[in-house]
């Protein structure tokens, strides 16, 4: 076989290769905004927000104005929340146990305070341990939505 018909067929392959890699997803910036609440405040409303979605909560700080919670679910568990880069019914989906990881902090004196909340996912594959496969966790193959994050934000944005 010559070496420019060599060529067209690496050419060919490496665009066939590239069109099924899956493009990374775009994570939401954190939700930012300043708040007619106190740090306090700020964390009792991101609970009750949280808690009320699913969320457990991780770690919880009113005088500091901190709060970490979690939600995991296995499948298409946390669709809700998050997307996640490979096909639906796929072997990853499949075995997906995902953990989106809320994370609010709030900075301020007296009655108003600078908000930022972000939120991470974990994904985690614990039906493909011991196989063949290159990893059993990502933190990249799924993202959240900013759906949370929007909601907090709203709700923080309403009147006390």
């Amino acid at each position: 076989m010559s070496s420019r018909c060599l060529l067209v067929i690496a050419m060919a392959l490496a665009i066939v290769v590239g069109a099924c890699t899956p493009a990374p997803l775009a994570e939401p910036g954190p939700v930012t905004l300043k708040s007619a609440r106190s740090r306090a405040e700020v964390v009792r409303v991101a609970t009750r927000e949280l808690t009320s979605a699913g969320f457990e909560i991780a770690a919880s700080d009113t005088a500091a104005g901190t709060l970490t919670a979690k939600r995991t679910r296995d499948k298409r568990g946390n669709y809700d929340y998050i997307a996640c880069k490979f096909a639906e019914a796929s072997l990853a989906e499949t075995n997906l146990v995902s953990t989106l990881t809320v994370t609010v902090s709030a900075t301020g004196t007296g009655a108003t305070s600078d908000v930022e909340v972000r939120g991470s996912v974990l994904a985690t594959y614990p039906g493909l341990e011991g196989s063949p496969l290159p990893r059993s966790e990502s933190p990249t193959d799924c993202v959240s939505t900013g759906a949370i994050e929007r909601q907090i934000g709203t709700a923080l944005g309403r009147a006390p």
